[in-house]
């Protein structure tokens, strides 16, 4: 092997090896920058963990989603939430196991209870400093908003998280 055809091999592995980053990076970001943002409803369950650091773990209104009609639901199994916006918030109407017509969620199920099932969307974690943290623990004790980017293919991105300013009222907060 010449000197040249091997600084050639080399280029390539590092130039792959950033494409290859730059890609999920893509992937991961996509919902952000192209999906439709929705509002949804939101409580904290955890404030913070030692090994991942300081987070509020969230759950949804829409976590617990009705049934599917076909189909045994099992755990792991991936599934499409229908949503529909119901004031400022967007509500579970409908899951599937392949996507449904008009705005939807992706999420796998994590449990089934008689009549629904609880879903687990990737958006369960709202990382902050120490502090924000637990300022948003607090905040959000009577619940709360979630703004998330939804695209087309249902995956989701957490974009942000807010107090309603009165507890679980439907209409608080800024505009839709």
């Amino acid at each position: 092997m010449t000197r040249r055809w091997r600084l050639r091999a080399l280029v390539a592995a590092l130039v792959l090896q950033v494409l290859v980053l730059l890609g999920l990076l893509g992937y991961a970001r996509y919902p952000v920058w192209f999906g439709k943002e929705v509002v949804l409803r939101t409580v904290p369950v955890d404030p913070r963990d030692l090994l991942r650091g300081n987070y509020a773990r969230l759950r949804y209104d829409i976590s617990e989603a009705p049934m599917p009609e076909v189909g045994v639901p099992r755990v792991g199994r991936e599934v499409y939430v229908q949503l529909r916006r119901k004031g400022r918030v967007w509500k579970a109407v409908d899951t599937r196991y392949s996507p449904p017509p008009g705005d939807f969620i992706r999420g796998h199920i994590r449990a089934v209870r008689v009549g629904s099932v609880t879903v687990e969307y990737g958006i369960e974690a709202y990382f902050a400093p120490k502090d924000k943290a637990l300022e948003l623990e607090r905040r959000l004790r009577q619940g709360g908003l979630a703004r998330v980017r939804i695209a087309t293919d249902g995956r989701a991105a957490l974009v942000s998280v807010e107090d309603t300013g009165e507890g679980t009222g439907e209409g608080a907060g800024g505009p839709p």
